[in-house]
């Protein structure tokens, strides 16, 4: 149980670092940068805008955002949106998270309100990105045993700063295929049920806005896979990238990673790569996708030089996170 909580959380580290030096490049452009990214690589500087200054290895904002998260339910136990608040004001200065080009539109808008002493709810409603999916593992890792909860608290973590269905319907996804996953006991089909079954959850809250459901997206990403796997991998990946898309969108984002994860069957070592290979919101897919593969299959079933490598870089210790988030009453 713990080893799969680990699982979630350094997997979508990992996920996170992998695919930071292709973040926003299109499949043919990241190939003919980097090839195929099989592990952590360097930015390309004058290629990589967004993230050229980093080392190989290092992590983004989807990772110190869910690292926000984690911290938040150990200390309260629970999600609160004041502590939530309060801590993303606090990173952000201390970051100086607005003077750079990391984090998406919606991220932005929520943190300049807070900045700004405003209600960021009010303006929550119109997002359509994945921030909110990409930092919400760790309420999949605290509530793997209480679906209904996962769910309720998902959703709470994503109306302060992307408050439209789709967004909170794409949280409360990956939370519950994180949770799924940590449970055990679920076959890849099963636990795309489950993201299925959330996203279904979370279209029934937030504000409506013009955009394709996420709910019906993951069973397309599913059909897609079931139709295109017997060709090979690439073709399952150029199938998902060319109809689904794989930008920063929440409808694009969340299914893309989910069927990437049931693409390889929950493998992570196989998964994080693929998603990473798609480009263009590499760093994110990537996270995403190694959230879900690390809650299925277990820390165990990621190469461990790429645990030791990310928490080396990252200074964050994902194992006593894990430990502290699957005790929780």
């Amino acid at each position: 149980m713990i080893d799969r909580a680990y699982g979630a959380l350094v997997g979508g580290a990992i996920g996170d670092a992998m695919g930071m030096p292709a973040s926003f490049f299109t499949r043919d452009k990241m190939k003919k940068t980097y090839g195929y990214i099989h592990d952590f690589v360097t930015p390309e500087a004058e290629e990589q805008r967004y993230h050229g200054n980093l080392q190989a290895g290092e992590v983004t904002d989807d990772t110190m955002e869910s690292v926000i998260i984690s911290d938040i339910l150990i200390q309260h136990k629970a999600f609160s949106k004041e502590a939530f608040n309060e801590a993303m004001r606090t990173w952000a200065i201390e970051q100086k998270m607005l003077e750079t080009t990391v984090i998406g539109p919606s991220t932005r808008r929520y943190l300049t309100a807070l900045m700004e002493g405003k209600n960021p709810e009010e303006g929550s409603g119109l997002s359509q990105t994945n921030g909110s999916a990409m930092r919400v593992a760790p309420i999949g890792v605290r509530y793997w045993n209480d679906f209904e909860s996962c769910m309720k608290a998902a959703a709470e973590s994503s109306l302060p700063s992307h408050g439209s269905r789709p967004c909170v319907a794409g949280a409360c996804a990956v939370a519950a295929a994180v949770a799924a996953g940590v449970h055990g006991g679920f076959t890849p089909a099963q636990v795309m049920e489950k993201a299925y079954e959330a996203a279904v959850y979370g279209e029934h809250i937030g504000n409506d806005i013009p955009a394709p459901m996420v709910s019906k997206r993951i069973l397309l990403a599913k059909r897609i896979v079931d139709e295109n796997k017997p060709r090979g991998i690439e073709m399952v990946l150029d199938e998902l990238v060319g109809i689904i898309g794989a930008g920063m969108f929440v409808h694009e984002s969340v299914p893309l990673s989910l069927g990437v994860f049931y693409a390889v069957e929950g493998n992570p070592e196989k998964g994080i790569p693929a998603t990473v290979n798609c480009g263009d919101d590499a760093d994110t897919n990537g996270a995403i996708c190694g959230n879900i593969c690390g809650a299925y299959a277990g820390a165990r079933a990621i190469p461990a030089v790429w645990k030791e490598r990310v928490q080396k870089v990252s200074g964050i210790d994902f194992y006593h996170t894990a430990e502290k988030l699957i005790s929780l009453k």
